[in-house]
């Protein structure tokens, strides 16, 4: 099943191929030296059957862990999918679904899928400083699989064996461990790196969880590229000395080649530490990819020169790396430009140091509630993009209707009165470092406050959620979070009145510093306002955490309070009142998200709830 990943057998090399008699001739080793050397050159010591036998594994798990999930994922469509059409023909009776059929998914969800690691934290990131922090806590489900990924990586390194006459056989067994493991890693960690990656789509799991665990595979595998190359010289020094180490590097290419993809591993890894990740994101990023480029073609070369086994799966590193650039070429080239145009982005200043930008693509684009691209501005940051939540997409005519009917759970039926296509979408971004402080800085500049450049996006991504299924659905928004929930808003009142989805009641719980901020969303909060059946669906909570006067309801539908929201008490009000399948989701900052998950949790057993988090932990 997996030969073209395998290792495959290989002629034990002879010593000349190594140059090994040339330089056994100028040091002048005796022969007993020339012979331990053995151990530090070729397969002489390397256990390929012990190779051969955790690749296998590896990727067997790989594959049951994937089919398991996908098998989760379909038996969650199916259920929702079912929920969905029963709950259309009679929408007010929704009292079968909102309890759970179940005990062991409802306590798995509270006690695993949904929990922190320890007490709340999950998402609220350590901060040294305004603008330096030091990464945040994964989840408890998260947590139970990387233990379990580096355990099996250590005890694979540690399976050696151990009853030889001499040690540096066992050493020279740990560098081809080491080595096979590294190289093996390495798959996974571009793979889940990507964008574009496959396994977002088919498992449903957000690019953020992917992300976690890109991070943790570069570690492993910079850690098994240093213990490989640090056992090599072990065997090499105690036999020859460090001369002959220096004397390997400079005429010899291939380990020349690895020693620089060790070295630019290791600082991949000492440069990507999340307080110097996240103090210099942009020019992290553009670091982190020419060191990259440098490691593989370094790894590329120490493999190839030496035609070892692993040469294959650089083919396929190299082949993921390319399709994603490729893809995300064609997503820029597609939607940005055309024979007689190229896509232009209008930046905005707003109130609260927020930009909003509203851009014109050159051809059609679908609205999919809960979507983000990544926005390219070349003009003020020439290599990097940045992900943004789409927050609005303008319905083209009066006359088009808002209709999502799923084949399955997130799939759309494009028929008469489905979501019509636009060219036109908006985001919203809060000032904070490098292009978003650049965008508006330079806006508030210009004589109206806003200023049109050329740009293109990447997307769209995610927007994998759909909640056509649940009667009720509670959505939490946390300052510029509300750019999350604002197509959500549009796409259930819509499906209310248009009878295409289960939804009986939609409530929106935004936090923001000021009213000033309001005005990010306000003239697509008026349009969702003027809804048919609005009044029937929606009730928003507005809560000004720094109010600067006196705080007034403007109806009973629209209600705004002075303070922060208080997520224990609104959620419990809202599950009491619930009508059918509830859902809770939640955009906005590390601590907002993690006290409203918080108080969620107690709930998941109580009735059919689930929460949805959306999170851009890069």
């Amino acid at each position: 099943m997996f030969s073209s990943l395998r290792p495959r057998r290989v002629e034990q090399p002879s010593a000349a191929s190594y140059g090994l008699e040339r330089r056994h001739l100028l040091s002048g080793w005796d022969a007993g030296a020339f012979e331990d050397l053995k151990f530090s050159y070729g397969l002489t010591g390397v256990d390929q059957e012990g190779n051969f036998l955790w690749v296998d594994t590896f990727l067997y798990m790989l594959v049951a862990i994937s089919i398991f999930l996908l098998g989760l994922r379909i038996a969650n469509m199916i259920w929702r999918h079912q929920r969905h059409l029963t709950v259309m023909a009679n929408p007010t009776n929704q009292n079968y679904w909102a309890t759970n059929r179940t005990s062991w998914w409802p306590w798995l969800n509270r006690h695993v899928l949904a929990a922190p690691l320890w007490k709340k934290r999950h998402n609220a990131a350590f901060q040294i400083s305004s603008a330096i922090d030091n990464g945040t806590l994964p989840g408890r489900w998260h947590t139970i699989m990387l233990v379990i990924y580096v355990g099996l990586n250590l005890a694979w390194c540690v399976a050696l064996p151990y009853k030889v006459l001499d040690h540096k056989e066992t050493i020279a067994s740990l560098r081809g461990r080491t080595g096979t493991l590294a190289a093996l890693n390495l798959i996974p960690t571009i793979l889940f790196a990507l964008r574009n990656n496959p396994l977002i789509t088919l498992l449903q799991v957000s690019y953020d969880d992917f992300n976690l665990f890109h991070r943790w595979a570069a570690r492993i595998t910079i850690a098994e590229a240093i213990a490989h190359t640090v056992a090599w010289m072990y065997n090499t020094a105690s036999v020859a000395g460090w001369s002959a180490i220096g004397d390997a590097l400079r005429s010899e290419g291939s380990y020349g080649w690895g020693l620089v993809g060790t070295a630019a591993f290791t600082f991949i890894g000492i440069q990507a530490w999340s307080p110097f990740r996240h103090a210099f994101y942009e020019t992290f990023l553009n670091i982190h990819r020419v060191c990259v480029v440098v490691a593989l073609v370094g790894l590329y070369k120490h493999l190839e020169m030496h035609d070892l086994p692993q040469v294959p799966w650089m083919h396929l590193v190299v082949f993921f790396w390319a399709a994603e650039w490729f893809f995300r070429g064609l997503s820029i080239l597609y939607y940005g430009f055309s024979l007689k145009k190229r896509s232009t982005i209008k930046v905005e200043a707003m109130p609260g140091e927020a930009v909003r930008l509203t851009i014109d693509m050159v051809r059609d684009w679908t609205p999919r509630p809960g979507c983000h691209v990544h926005m390219w501005m070349p003009r003020m940051a020439l290599w990097s993009s940045h992900p943004f939540s789409v927050a609005w997409s303008p319905t083209p005519s009066p006359e088009s209707k808002e209709m999502t009917l799923p084949i399955l759970e997130g799939d759309a039926l494009m028929a008469p009165g489905a979501p019509k296509k636009s060219r036109q979408i908006s985001l919203i971004c809060r000032a904070r470092t490098g292009l978003t402080r650049q965008m508006y800085e330079r806006a508030c500049k210009m004589p109206n406050e806003q200023f049109t450049a050329w740009g293109f996006i990447e997307g769209p991504y995610g927007g994998h959620h759909s909640l056509d299924s649940y009667g009720t659905v509670v959505l939490f928004a946390g300052g510029v979070g509300i750019t999350h929930q604002v197509m959500y808003l549009k796409h259930l009142v819509a499906g209310y009145a248009n009878r295409t989805t289960a939804t009986q009641k939609v409530v929106l719980i935004w936090t923001v510093p000021d009213s000033d901020c309001l005005e990010w969303v306000r003239p697509w909060m008026d349009e969702i306002l003027r809804m048919p059946q609005r009044k029937n669906v929606l009730r928003i909570k507005l809560f000004i955490s720094r109010p600067k006067g006196r705080v007034e309801s403007s109806s009973d539908t629209v209600k705004m309070f002075a303070g922060r929201a208080k997520a224990d008490a609104l959620i419990e009000e809202e599950v009491r009142h619930r009508q059918g399948a509830m859902a809770v989701t939640v955009c906005g900052s590390g601590g907002f998200a993690d006290d409203v998950r918080k108080a969620v949790r107690p709930w998941l057993t109580e009735g059919s709830i689930d929460f949805i988090e959306e999170a851009f932990t890069y």
